[in-house]
């Protein structure tokens, strides 16, 4: 969660340290940003060039195949409020 991982220096760009949104966004973790950048299938201006996938678009083909058009994309929110979630607990 602090972009520091393994394979952080073969990135061109660096990932964010994504343990401090909370404390950036005056205590309170930006949860529906979160997901919107995690998602990417909305465009987010402030966030600039996106360099991890767009998350939305990689999981919903698998998932409307293996659920159905409606329920993958019920599937995919899920998937993507899982990750967010996840990025909630890093918070320090």
């Amino acid at each position: 969660g602090k972009g520091d991982g393994s394979l952080a220096d073969e990135m061109l760009k660096r990932p964010a340290d994504l343990t401090h949104l909370s404390k950036q966004n005056g205590g309170e973790f930006p949860y529906w940003r979160v997901f919107a950048v995690i998602d990417g299938r909305y465009v987010v201006p402030e966030h600039g060039e996106r360099d991890m996938p767009v998350w939305g678009r990689q999981f919903l083909p698998g998932d409307a195949k293996k659920y159905g058009p409606n329920a993958g994309e019920i599937v995919t929110r899920e998937r993507i409020h899982e990750l967010a979630g996840y990025v909630q607990t890093l918070q320090r």
